[in-house]
């Protein structure tokens, strides 16, 4: 069975963390602060989904690279569409933080069992090569990010963040 790498041991933990650092943030929010939009238009609910549905569209790349021969063309996401056309303002954000930390358990299994050669395996997103670690990485900056924009926005509401 191939062994997950020491030197990204760190990196898996810090993406495993990624759930609870937005239940953190949000813990608490009242009704108010979930759903008044900052100055950049999203509000708490909206970040809740697109976490959901960022990790949601993370977890297809990573299988698709996997599962793929050569390097596949993965498809755009553009957060903006996604949030206007998937109707994010009547959204459950218990749902969406559900599907969050499901979404990231399931890749955490399948990356628990990567070797090396896994993870360095790509896809082509917009025409750059991106590998599996990177998506990772990415993943581990976006709940970090997302948590931090969620207690700015329960500050801004006057709340105090969790």
């Amino acid at each position: 069975m191939p062994r997950l790498p020491a030197d990204l041991a760190g990196l898996i933990e810090r993406y495993a963390s990624g759930p609870s650092l937005v239940r953190k943030a949000v813990a608490g929010a009242g009704p108010g602060a979930m759903s008044r939009a900052g100055r950049e238009g999203w509000s708490v609910r909206d970040v809740l989904v697109h976490l959901a549905d960022a990790e949601l569209v993370r977890a297809a790349r990573i299988r698709f690279i996997l599962a793929g021969d050569e390097p596949p063309v993965l498809p755009p996401f553009d957060e903006g569409q996604w949030k206007r056309r998937l109707h994010y303002l009547w959204r459950s954000p218990e749902a969406a933080l559900a599907l969050f930390d499901a979404l990231v358990f399931g890749n955490l299994e399948l990356l628990r069992q990567l070797d090396a050669a896994g993870f360095a395996r790509a896809g082509a997103i917009d025409g750059e090569l991106v590998t599996v670690e990177e998506l990772v990485r990415r993943g581990a900056a976006h709940a970090e990010e997302h948590a931090a924009q969620v207690r700015e926005l329960r500050a801004a509401a006057g709340e105090r963040p969790g």
